[in-house]
């Protein structure tokens, strides 16, 4: 008792490092929010029961805080900061319950801070930031249920479950996933309540979904069918494109759990064969099929690095159980591992020293995925002088793209709302609200936001003329990383827009 308290303490303050110096570069950082963070934050100014390709928690998150807070790039990235260090907290707890040794789910919690995917979450507030945390408090719950057979127990899974799939609909996953579980370690259970108890808890959060997408014609649905590839137009399979998309998603997989770790995970699947453990089984299954779920979707398209990244929550438990029955070489070898792997993570996120001494010939700026981040604060300014300098009175701000639409939106003085047109994109939020059809002939001027600076025929006759158009640049790491263009045009009368049937 004496080392779970003394270890509980020491958790405490290391998240607490961790999430200070989280909010610290948030706060004082030249970057901007990612497109992803401020199309989430729109979302919140525009309060739903459900959205174009997402549950509606990640939306209420940002309306409490932002609300709380006001609309900064800290109050929008201090829910995944949050839900992080809760997360590893759960985790903790978890290998404290599972194994009664605190060393574990102490190591455990570590070893998943430091992990590059789940680095990402706590640090943008994404879907994936609260997902993570109602994932491992599913399975918290999940674990002591299936012990336990308590009723209780399967409803506090149920409930964390059902804030869950309101954050991302990934974790409806966990039904299946668990039945496997079950119908593998105590088939028995599965002729008893608490597990349809568990699920129809967790059902309740598919009727504001369901609600929703029956109005807006299942739109949430087409979008996830298109990204699994059982929607959309379909194409001859290309053998050698097959190969390259299963080698990033192999590859990528390796990458985001921290390479440094991966003898833990080999050893950690060894043990689960050779010896069938219950608890290894519980901590390995959900990461094993989830990963061959996205590897067979890998053979025929593209999977992003992230996608199973949720499932990986409980590897960590694994590992940690790993290091109590290897030799104190292997030991040694894990606290320099996840040193490593931390000082990695900080480097990246500054990665001035590293240029220092020729990273930038490793990885260019321009191919830096934090480039990513560069410029929309600079260009939102930039429109706050046009707007001033050119006197636009009645006018909106306008773009092909989402997110930059998102971004202006969240960056522009006053965080107005933003609209996008269909020049040949596939259907997104902004498609489902009113669009820049309530401005045609009233005397509105726009103004225009591209990623490229290329004419667009259809804008340019779309109003009387173009007052002025300008080229932005954004800088990082001290090259230019993007080219944006700047447009403002006189008097709308009508755009001739692309009627997409692509999700």
């Amino acid at each position: 008792m004496k080392d779970t308290k003394q270890l509980r303490i020491y958790l405490i303050a290391i998240l607490a490092i961790i999430s200070f110096f989280k909010i610290l570069f948030t706060a004082t950082t030249s970057l901007s929010l990612f497109s992803e963070e401020t199309q989430y934050w729109l979302w919140s100014q525009n309060l739903d029961w459900n959205y174009y390709s997402k549950p509606l928690m990640i939306a209420v998150y940002n309306f409490i805080f932002t609300g709380v807070f006001g609309h900064t790039d800290v109050a929008v990235r201090l829910s995944a900061v949050l839900f992080s260090a809760g997360t590893a907290w759960v985790i903790f707890e978890l290998g404290q319950q599972m194994y009664r040794d605190p060393r574990i789910g102490f190591w455990a919690a570590l070893m998943l801070v430091v992990m590059p995917y789940f680095h990402l979450a706590s640090f943008f507030h994404t879907t994936d930031s609260s997902l993570l945390f109602f994932w491992a408090l599913s399975f918290y719950w999940l674990y002591r249920a299936t012990e336990s057979k308590k009723t209780t127990y399967w409803m506090y899974a149920g409930l964390a479950s059902a804030l869950g799939m309101l954050s991302k609909n990934t974790m409806v996953l966990a039904i299946p996933l668990i039945f496997v579980y079950l119908l593998l370690v105590d088939f028995r259970q599965l002729k008893q309540k608490g597990f349809y108890i568990y699920c129809l808890v967790f059902s309740l959060s598919f009727v504001p979904i369901i609600i929703w997408n029956f109005q807006h014609d299942f739109v949430t649905f087409k979008h996830v069918g298109t990204l699994g590839g059982v929607e959309g137009e379909s194409k001859p399979f290309d053998f050698g494109e097959s190969l390259n998309y299963i080698s990033e998603y192999a590859g990528g997989q390796l990458g985001i759990i921290s390479a440094f770790f991966i003898p833990f995970l080999v050893m950690a699947i060894r043990r689960l064969v050779k010896y069938k453990e219950r608890k290894m089984l519980f901590n390995l299954l959900p990461a094993i099929l989830v990963w061959m779920l996205f590897f067979l979707i890998s053979i025929t398209k593209r999977v992003e690095v992230n996608w199973p990244a949720f499932a990986y929550v409980t590897l960590p438990l694994a590992m940690a159980y790993i290091l109590t029955l290897i030799s104190q070489g292997w030991r040694k070898y894990a606290v320099y591992a996840t040193a490593i792997s931390g000082i990695l993570l900080i480097l990246i996120m500054k990665p001035a020293p590293l240029d220092a001494i020729g990273f930038r010939n490793v990885l260019r700026p321009d191919k830096d995925p934090l480039a990513r981040l560069a410029g929309y604060r600079e260009m939102g300014n930039r429109i706050d002088v046009l707007i001033d300098s050119l006197e636009l009175e009645k006018h909106f701000i306008f773009s092909d793209s989402y997110h930059l639409a998102s971004e202006m939106a969240f960056y522009v003085d006053g965080n107005p709302q933003t609209y996008t047109i269909n020049l040949g994109r596939r259907k997104n939020q902004f498609d489902l609200w009113p669009g820049i059809d309530q401005f045609e002939n009233k005397g509105y001027d726009g103004i225009f936001i591209q990623w490229n600076t290329a004419d667009r025929s259809e804008v340019v006759d779309g109003f009387d003329k173009r007052v002025l158009k300008e080229t932005h640049y954004a800088i990082y790491r001290g090259d230019t990383v993007r080219v944006f263009s700047i447009e403002v045009y006189k008097n709308l009368h009508h755009i001739d827009e692309v009627k997409s049937d692509s999700y």
